[in-house]
């Protein structure tokens, strides 16, 4: 049994404090996810509100899946719904660098941060529903499987989602990559 299994059982046998240690484990994952579908600066709203849900439902959680799965659907959802209310198409990721390349040629930084905010605002370009399954898949790493689980879709609905949603980015990203 792992370790997320464990908390569960013991805030569900009344330990209200391994709830807190539930969103130790896995309150970046969550804020992570809610800055890549509705951006910074409502992350840590939505984030609270995440865990909110994920309180109050978790009594009834039955663990036919795994928890971190459980928890991304919620946040999936409550995104989702936020961005509903919204209506909005300005949704921006955050801020930090895709790639990690933390080096010191400023050239390479400047064309690496063009290339960021491009990708960025490529992604940010997409409908909700493609946008959140490469988020899931190339950000998140979430196997196919995952990520039918946490939306509630076949796995077919997943892999064309996921070729239309990079067949879109490709074609946006198009003149930035370097053809040989």
């Amino acid at each position: 049994m792992c370790e997320d299994d464990l908390l569960v059982l013991r805030f569900q046998a009344g330990d209200r404090s391994a709830f807190d240690d539930l969103v130790e484990r896995h309150r970046r994952r969550v804020y992570s996810l809610a800055c890549r579908l509705v951006g910074v600066a409502e992350a840590d709203d939505l984030a609270q509100e995440v865990f909110i849900e994920a309180y109050r439902a978790l009594p009834s959680f039955r663990r036919q899946s795994a928890f971190s799965t459980w928890l991304y659907r919620i946040t999936v959802h409550v995104c989702s719904h936020h961005l509903r209310r919204r209506r909005s198409e300005s949704i921006g990721l955050d801020e930090r660098q895709v790639d990690g390349y933390r080096g010191h040629d400023p050239e390479r930084q400047a064309l690496s941060g063009e290339l960021c905010a491009q990708v960025r605002q490529a992604i940010d370009g997409l409908p909700c529903k493609l946008r959140v399954v490469i988020v899931l898949r190339d950000l998140h790493q979430l196997s196919y499987e995952e990520i039918a689980e946490v939306l509630g879709i076949p796995i077919g609905t997943v892999r064309s989602r996921l070729h239309y949603a990079t067949q879109r980015l490709a074609a946006d990203l198009r003149s930035y990559v370097e053809v040989g």
